[in-house]
């Protein structure tokens, strides 16, 4: 599997310069064929943050374009000797958020008709609590006289996460974009805090909550 972070800037090049690094070019009875160096292996390309490049002035994502003339016909025009390149042993995964948030575009019905589509949601109240409860039982036993405040701790996390996220809405300003990477910078942040002490009375505990929450919220 080979990462690629898509942007707004992002072009066919992006994907050839992967292919030229991971791939080889070989020419057989059939034509030229282009497959992972590796014999047997497949290669997989997960294109994150795939609708983000920008479109042309024709209205075209010229990335996504070539991605779908490779996925719906199996390979590609070589543009230094206008040869076909036949694919094999070349996945595509793409993953993205709604084309609702900003810097977004959305995909093209041309596009998505040829892959399946999987939508993940955010986790739950439940979910998340499940999740960061695990978190927190595991940073509370850095100092033990905490370990029996992990699930209010964590009922308090959720609780606050989400009554923001219901308060604060991309309605009144677009950059109040909320997910769990916040819950996540609140724990790693209590975290590292927490780390260079031995003891610490419960009060230091919710002190510490308190600024991490103000830090990651209220300083938007």
């Amino acid at each position: 599997v080979v990462g690629l972070n898509f942007s707004s800037a992002t072009t066919p090049e992006l994907l050839l310069k992967t292919f030229d690094h991971y791939c080889e070019y070989r020419r057989t009875p059939n034509g030229v064929v282009l497959a992972p160096v590796q014999l047997g292996k497949w290669l997989v390309l997960f294109c994150d943050e795939i609708n983000l490049p920008d479109m042309d002035k024709y209205g075209t994502q010229r990335v996504i374009s070539f991605i779908r003339q490779m996925v719906e016909h199996g390979g590609f025009y070589r543009t230094s000797d206008q040869t076909w390149v036949k694919l094999e042993r070349i996945q595509f995964v793409g993953a993205c958020n709604p084309p609702t948030d900003p810097g977004r575009k959305p995909l093209s019905y041309r596009f998505l008709r040829h892959v399946p589509v999987v939508y993940v949601d955010y986790p739950g109240p439940a979910s998340l609590t499940q999740i960061y409860g695990t978190f927190n039982r595991a940073m509370l036993r850095l100092i033990p006289s905490l370990r029996t405040f992990a699930e209010p701790l964590t009922a308090a996390m959720v609780e606050f996460y989400t009554m923001s996220q219901e308060r604060f809405t991309q309605d009144t300003q677009p950059h109040y974009i909320y997910s769990p990477r916040e819950m996540t910078r609140w724990v790693r942040g209590i975290f590292e805090a927490l780390r260079p002490l031995e003891t610490l009375p419960v009060e230091g505990l919710i002190r510490i909550w308190a600024h991490e929450a103000l830090r990651l919220f209220q300083d938007r």
